[in-house]
């Protein structure tokens, strides 16, 4: 295989990469097992960009992730023509999340197997219904993964071919149609769960749940489509009910 970097006194190559980051040593390693000399350029002194951990306080040896969560988004197939050791170390407990109603400390714990998230729910909102409601939406969101997550690979569908893919009007309309706090509005009554669910869909967006750009919405599918997850896990955040 060609060498990535080759002489930085050559003057000419096939392809410069700007950016050593996950998505530039991919789009070079393509690139030099198809034959062509590639240079790849990187201001660090490291590549990885952001799925790699860092160390960001000073004289405190504890390397926190940046992005790097979000390996499940790599596809297999990239893995398998790469040649990588790639393995995704998984978690029981997605997250906690505290409250204080009617005077007392409380909250929401999911992971830690089926029962124990039920159970979770169930303390916090005196009732079966929340939990029944985040098992559909989990599970529509599940199925609609295992049909998107393949076009990562393949050639950009057209709105039309990935609405025939997708094969679910309600999935469609609630997730590529309209902001996703209006199906979050619809599935949850409970103010703490519709928090938890709208993580996924607002964190880093410096959007609402109602945004009319849809951003939300995007930020949500690339939570729920890694890994081609099963229905009802999100493997991106390492949870299943």
């Amino acid at each position: 295989m060609p060498a990535l970097e080759g002489d930085p006194g050559r003057r000419a190559y096939d392809a410069v990469i700007v950016g050593g980051g996950h998505n530039g040593l991919v789009a070079a390693a393509y690139l030099a097992r198809a034959g062509r000399s590639v240079l790849v350029l990187e201001r660090l002194d490291h590549t990885g960009g952001a799925a790699v951990s860092t160390r960001p306080f000073a004289g405190v040896d504890a390397r926190l992730s940046r992005y790097s969560y979000l390996v499940s988004l790599l596809p297999p197939k990239i893995v398998r023509d790469l040649g990588l050791d790639f393995r995704v170390q998984g978690r029981t407990i997605s997250s906690y999340t505290p409250v204080e109603r009617d005077g007392r400390a409380t909250g929401l714990l999911v992971g830690g197997g089926e029962a124990r998230t039920r159970e979770a729910f169930a303390r916090l909102t005196g009732g079966e219904r929340e939990y029944a409601a985040w098992r559909r939406f989990y599970g529509m969101t599940g199925r609609l993964a295992e049909r998107v997550f393949p076009t990562l690979t393949a050639p950009l569908p057209t709105r039309e071919e990935l609405r025939r893919r997708v094969d679910d009007e309600d999935a469609w309309r609630m997730l590529f149609e309209e902001p996703v706090g209006v199906a979050v509005e619809e599935h949850f009554m409970d103010d703490l769960v519709r928090g938890v669910v709208l993580t996924d869909a607002l964190i880093g967006t410096f959007a609402d749940a109602h945004d009319p750009s849809l951003k939300q919405n995007r930020c949500l599918l690339y939570h729920v489509i890694g890994g081609a997850p099963a229905p009802g896990t999100c493997p991106s955040v390492g949870w299943a009910p």
